[in-house]
């Protein structure tokens, strides 16, 4: 089996995921993990798919008949994630540049990688001010200093004026 990463965006509209879903299945395909969101007026997909390496050109070329989308796809295998502490990192306060720019930096910095990031604006319940919301969930090296961790992570939310609240979970996971 061929794995592939397969993005579209384009124009939001009903059928997109009725459409690509079913060229994927047509061609003995299984969509295995996905993030599927509107952005604006658009809508954007990102997909790991496997499919038979016979099925492989005639899905793609299949996908790039769809009208309206702009269609990506890359071949990739699975990754295999093993050990470490798994962090969800939550974080919430007032809407300034360069948030996600501080916080990744600080997490390349750590060696920590960074497996689903998802960002958002929201209005703050009484005064409607914009608050900006993350949600991250990482991998963090098990010899990594937690109380080090921890006190940078309070560094950032005391200089940038937000929260940050982390969970963590031990865990070992095969994903090949």
């Amino acid at each position: 089996m061929n794995n592939l990463i397969i993005s579209a965006i384009g124009s939001d509209r009903s059928g997109i995921v009725s459409e690509l879903s079913g060229i994927i299945t047509s061609h003995g395909g299984n969509l295995e993990d996905s993030r599927m969101t509107c952005l604006g007026s658009d809508f954007a997909i990102i997909m790991l798919v496997s499919v038979a390496h016979d099925w492989r050109e005639s899905m793609e070329v299949a996908l790039q008949a769809v009208k309206g989308l702009t269609i990506i796809t890359k071949p990739t295998k699975k990754q295999e994630i093993i050990g470490g502490i798994k962090y969800q990192i939550d974080l919430s306060g007032a809407d300034n540049e360069g948030i996600v720019k501080v916080l990744s930096k600080y997490l390349a910095g750590k060696s920590i990688n960074i497996l689903e990031l998802k960002t958002n604006i929201s209005n703050a319940p009484v005064t409607g001010a914009p608050l900006f919301n993350l949600e991250a969930t990482t991998v963090v090296p098990e010899n990594l200093n937690i109380s080090d961790f921890q006190s940078g992570l309070n560094q950032i939310a005391q200089k940038m004026g937000i929260e940050i609240t982390i969970n963590q979970s031990k865990y070992s996971i095969n994903t090949a």
